[in-house]
């Protein structure tokens, strides 16, 4: 009776490990998914006095057109190929990104608008619902009284509320599998005809379509990139009068395979053109977010308010009257604000004034170098208990048998091996938000690894009965009154493996924790941390169906069988 009863505390204990790891993964996505940036009402005014009001010109600022354009998903590999491109580059300046995590396309856009990445902004997915609550150049030229001009899909209107901020719109709806990016072209050039606008704003989504249909590596990309090319050229050549300044860039790339939303070369390194009056003829590094503040002092406007980014130095031929300056004075309010905001007065110690955009980097590195050690102090208890309780079930599966203990380790080990072999080697999956290519495809993933954690750990549970059999000179089979023990064995294998995931788990929520209270984790260790939690759930059902396993090997293997017969 002592035996069945422990039988039984195992596969309760697995089933509420696995319903811990259920709820645990579903809060840890929500809290990235519903993430509420603390930073959107920071009060710059504290440290850098009002802001003039953007109706207020920036002093000795020349005011000038401005075509801003975003095309979505085009890689920098691409881009090289483009003839319209390749010629805004040698007659301007050649600027390679790096575009935030996650790189989906609505935090990016929020990015190269606003200057704000997604720990800012509080936009983390394509999920994000109505309108983004930082400052963007849509807001900034409106409000400075630019004619404003957008063509584009209707997207742009649900963030950032174009219609509301001017009349000059030609939005159509995101609808995939038409060429639309010439159309776009052709109502942006009669808004340009008939509105005169001041700032231009075109995105353009066909290329996006083609990576996420067939890759980045694909004909039909390259074709499609093609075509936008010949539509780009048109506006290009219509409108560059030699006093427009361009603004060329995407919001990300694309894998090979198609997708993004990851880590990955391709995805994340990408560009940014422009030419036009006040550019420099240059190559130089920047990041996405540094976009917004260059088109605003090219353009002769106040940078949107919560821009982490700053003007890029090397794209600017001069300062345009005071722009740059006040670029630099408003990055200096944010970034004072930022660092108080994350870290307190400490963050502040000793600083008296800032000279240069790397001082300002040094801040607010600093202020979270400093909130992330104190988090990461408050965590260990929890990450302790976490991992001590997971090292706890191999020590009293080790008290239990020494046997049982390394025929289940000898079971995790296979586990593993299964799994990632799958994970990695058959699907050639990467820990990667671009592994999903689609949002659609999100459910589907994670039921799939599930299917895949639960067949690993019946493979598991057949290893460790082998091995168990293998450790004994003279192994008792079911017959011999030891049904219990190798139904137990199952359960051990599986608790086993649960441990080995909580205790990479307990790793994860030390460093970064299951909540997002003012910055994102490490989206390459999240990943992998909700897949470990995937895993951990589905072995709820292997807890009930992995004794079977090791039952029938106690039952049926020809050595259980002999030693019955033995007996």
């Amino acid at each position: 009776m002592k035996r069945w009863l422990l039988l039984a505390l195992g596969i309760a204990c697995s089933i509420a490990a696995a319903y811990g790891a259920m709820q645990l993964a579903t809060y840890s996505w929500n809290q990235v998914v519903e993430y509420r940036s603390p930073f959107v009402d920071l009060d710059t005014e504290r440290f850098t006095g009002a802001r003039p009001a953007l109706s207020s010109p920036v002093p000795g600022a020349t005011q000038r057109r401005t075509v801003v354009v975003l095309i979505d998903g085009l890689t920098d590999e691409a881009s090289r190929q483009m003839k319209t491109l390749q010629a805004l580059r040698a007659s301007g300046a050649d600027v390679r990104l790096t575009a935030p995590q996650p790189s989906l396309s609505y935090p990016c856009w929020t990015t190269a608008f606003s200057g704000a990445p997604p720990q800012i902004s509080g936009v983390t997915t394509n999920w994000y619902e109505g309108r983004v609550k930082v400052e963007t150049l849509f807001d900034v030229a409106a409000g400075s009284g630019r004619r404003l001009a957008v063509s584009g899909p209707d997207d742009l209107d649900s963030l950032f509320g174009v219609s509301e901020l001017t009349s000059a719109t030609a939005l159509v709806p995101w609808d995939e599998g038409e060429y639309r990016s010439g159309r776009i072209v052709d109502a942006a050039l009669e808004l340009a005809r008939t509105k005169d606008p001041g700032f231009l704003v075109v995105l353009l989504p066909d290329v996006d379509d083609a990576g996420h249909a067939e890759g980045g590596a694909s004909q039909r990309y390259a074709e499609t990139a093609a075509r936008v090319d010949a539509d780009l050229g048109r506006l290009v050549q219509a409108l560059d009068d030699g006093q427009t300044v361009f603004a060329v860039f995407p919001d990300h790339g694309h894998t090979p395979e198609g997708g993004h939303g990851g880590w990955e070369e391709p995805v994340v390194r990408t560009f940014a053109v422009f030419a036009g009056p006040g550019v420099r003829h240059a190559a130089t590094d920047a990041r996405l977010e540094d976009v917004a503040p260059t088109v605003a002092v090219l353009s002769g406007l106040q940078a949107p308010r919560l821009a982490r980014g700053m003007a890029i130095e090397d794209v600017l031929s001069d300062g345009n009257g005071r722009a740059r300056d006040a670029d630099f004075v408003r990055a200096s309010g944010f970034a004072l604000a930022y660092a108080r905001e994350v870290a307190g007065p400490p963050a502040l110690a000793g600083l008296e004034s800032f000279k240069s955009r790397s001082e300002l980097e040094r801040l607010m590195a600093r202020a979270q170098a400093l909130r992330l050690a104190s988090d990461r102090r408050s965590r260990v208890p929890q990450a302790l208990a976490l991992a001590v309780a997971a090292l706890g079930v191999l020590a009293v599966v080790g008290l239990a048998s020494w046997r049982a203990l390394v025929a289940s380790l000898s079971g995790a080990l296979a586990y593993n091996a299964l799994f990632y072999s799958l994970y990695f080697g058959v699907h050639g999956y990467r820990w990667s938000l671009s592994t999903f290519n689609e949002e659609s495809q999100v459910q589907a993933f994670f039921n799939a690894r599930m299917a895949e954690a639960v067949f690993a750990a019946l493979v598991a549970c057949a290893v460790a009965g082998l091995v168990y059999l293998a450790l004994r000179a003279e192994p008792k089979g079911v017959r011999q009154g030891h049904a219990a023990g190798w139904l137990a064995l199952g359960v051990a294998t599986v608790l086993t493996i649960q441990a080995v995931i909580g205790v990479q788990v307990a790793w994860f929520l030390w460093q970064w924790g299951a909540s997002c209270v003012w910055r994102l984790p490490d989206l390459f260790w999240g990943f992998k941390y909700d897949v470990d939690l995937l895993q951990a759930t589905a072995l709820g059902a292997a807890a009930v169906l992995g004794p079977a396993v090791t039952y029938a090997i106690g039952r049926w293997h020809p050595r259980a069988r002999g030693a019955e017969a033995h007996g």
